[in-house]
């Protein structure tokens, strides 16, 4: 009998004919990242003959649209983890199991032995350990999430009290953006310097032109004053979210709360064991914890706090125009509801690659007379191209008129920064010599997310280029605290470079990008004709990967590579090889299909059309 002992983590495991230790970052080879289609059906799910967005409404708004973004991630994991463990069991025979670890998914561990008639057997005394921290978080949980999101609001307000004497604007345009689309690029007179991504073509164009008020979002849970601190001394007016959160929360806020727990009970009295499942295998036990965490600060009592706060203020001082980007997020969410309960319009605009299973944007279930409780969405969607438009639209619940392709607002000025650029100066800057050069923008934030399709692929390249002169550098996902010293304990040959460049300065001094078909980068790539890899981490089948990344192979302006096969397909291609748009029909298409390029965009005539 074959046996085999799952571990959190572990180094030095034991393998044999009859026995296999292994830990969550092996079972990564054994399915490949999604975010799971089942998710966008869970809104429609009827329970008692009513939604979960009718089971999570109050006041005509429903609040599963916040709490959606909470519960995916956890949803996604558990997916993952049931696909993982289930294919591993098959493919060595596994007869029993030893949990000695992963305690947090017992219940799903349980299910899956079952279902494939595998014996278990828990380490009970490490398991112990565990229930009993479980339950010490849990009751501490609700005051300790209070006490961070006050400290939180209190340090960015501080931040901001300098600047309170500023008078906002009555009829501005009013812009979200989070703190992490403010990042190091190219400005148009070819220098360095941080600036808005997405939304700096819009300040410009509207600079003494209109009002304008921003708003700087923060999705940290103990919340950053950097980004704050440097756009409040910038040459445009900005306000923190805390601003409005910082005033006291009404009654309203409480009898929200108290009517969707009170509904999150009722919810609960039925059997939802056969409600969340994946492929058999019942969820709620492990979703469970999240449906009850989204009671606590800072997800619903914020949220509505905020949208009551936001009716107020656009009451006393109305925007005639919001535009946001991320405007799927939460906090973006209540503008949104809130700017809709006073006529007020919006426009949202895209951040980045979506696939067709991405629940940010893929919902069915849009208001309208169909769906009562639909999510609201902004008036106008600006999209990188016409393929977004089409996935919105007909994969999607986009309204046809709505969704308007404007190309993407960071990379707008593409072509100026490459004639700006030099490779000699690039190579001087970051002290590395002119030999063929690897980027591998990473997906993930590498610091606390190990087990991941990043940390497979940089393994690979690792033990065959360690000792070479090709250089790799490896671009950290924004917002990951990863730095040189850390890095270097990972991947410590010297050869393995840390970028700190702008990812247009990346792009155009690299001679190939390698990336999970995860990834922005993965498209973006075309704009510089930089030959790029999407390396599928566990198998040779590429079938199975959604159509966004099955057209960029398509169109030629990527490959698709197997693990197995990466080195042999780096090594192919060649220092200073180009894949040349003006050589290939199929590049143009692409370029002109998923980034607008070659036609020409009037961004601030677009959106004054939608202002008046």
């Amino acid at each position: 009998m074959k046996t085999a002992t799952l571990f959190e983590k572990k180094e030095n495991k034991q393998s044999t004919s009859s026995y296999l230790e292994i830990d969550l970052d092996d079972l990564e080879f054994y399915k490949k990242f999604e975010h799971g289609a089942e998710f966008l059906s869970f809104p429609s799910k009827k329970i008692s003959n009513k939604t979960l967005m009718e089971w999570f409404s109050v006041n005509e708004i429903s609040f599963w649209w916040f709490i959606a973004p909470v519960i995916h991630p956890r949803y996604k994991e558990a997916i993952l983890f049931i696909d993982r463990l289930s294919n591993f069991l098959e493919q060595n025979s596994i007869k029993k199991l030893e949990l000695h670890g992963c305690y947090d998914k017992i219940d799903l561990v349980k299910q899956i032995c079952e279902h494939k008639n595998i014996e278990l057997k828990l380490i009970s005394k490490n398991n112990y350990g565990f229930q009993i921290r479980k339950f010490a978080k849990t009751q501490v949980k609700k005051s300790f999430y209070k006490k961070i999101s006050k400290q939180k609001l209190d340090k960015r307000i501080k931040c901001y009290e300098p600047y309170k004497t500023k008078e906002i604007p009555k009829g501005q345009i009013l812009i979200t953006s989070p703190g992490i689309y403010r990042r190091s690029t190219i400005c148009n007179d070819g220098n360095i310097c941080n600036q808005e991504f997405f939304i700096q073509p819009i300040l410009d164009g509207f600079k003494n032109k209109y009002s304008i008020l921003n708003i700087d979002l923060d999705y940290t849970f103990k919340g950053t004053t950097d980004i704050l601190e440097e756009r409040l001394n910038s040459e445009f007016d900005w306000v923190p979210v805390d601003y409005f959160l910082s005033n006291k929360q009404s009654t309203y806020v409480d009898d929200s709360i108290k009517i969707l727990y009170e509904n999150f009970k009722s919810l609960q009295k039925n059997d939802l064991t056969n409600i969340f499942t994946y492929n058999g295998i019942s969820l709620w036990n492990f979703l469970k914890k999240t449906f009850n965490d989204i009671f606590l600060e800072p997800n619903l009592p914020t949220y509505i706090h905020l949208i009551d706060q936001l009716i107020i203020f656009f009451k006393s001082s109305k925007p005639s125009l919001i535009i946001q980007v991320y405007e799927t997020g939460p906090y973006a969410k209540a503008f949104e509801i809130a700017a809709k309960k006073l006529g007020i319009k919006t426009i949202g605009i895209q951040h980045g690659l979506f696939p067709s299973d991405f629940p940010d944007y893929m919902c069915k279930q849009v208001k309208n007379n169909e769906f009562e409780f639909g999510n609201i969405l902004s008036d106008y969607t600006f999209v990188f191209g016409e393929y977004y438009v089409n996935l919105l639209t007909k994969k999607g619940g986009y309204p046809k008129n709505s969704v308007i392709p404007t190309g993407n607002l960071s990379l707008n000025n593409v072509d100026l920064i490459k004639q700006n650029f030099s490779r000699d100066v690039l190579l001087k800057k970051n002290q590395i010599p002119d030999t063929k050069i690897i980027l591998v923008p990473l997906s993930f934030r590498l610091k606390y997310h190990q087990n991941n399709p990043d940390q497979l692929i940089l393994n690979k390249i690792y033990s065959h280029f360690k000792n070479t002169e090709t250089i790799i550098l490896v671009r950290p996902h924004p917002g990951d605290l990863l730095d040189q010293q850390n890095f270097n304990e990972l991947f410590p040959a010297s050869n393995f470079v840390l970028s700190k460049n702008t990812i247009s300065e990346d792009l155009f001094l690299c001679d190939l990008v390698i990336v999970p078909p995860i990834s922005t980068i993965g498209s973006e790539a075309a704009l510089y004709e930089k030959p790029t890899i999407l390396v599928n981490v566990v198998d040779d089948d590429m079938s199975s990967y959604d159509d966004v990344y099955q057209q960029i192979v398509k169109h030629d302006v990527a490959r698709f590579s197997s693990l197995d096969n990466l080195i042999s397909n780096i090594e192919s291609i060649k220092k200073g090889e180009l894949w040349k748009t003006n050589e290939s029909e199929k590049r143009k298409n692409f370029l002109s299909m998923f980034f607008t390029k070659g036609e020409k965009i009037d961004l601030i005539k677009i959106i004054e059309d939608i202002l008046n």
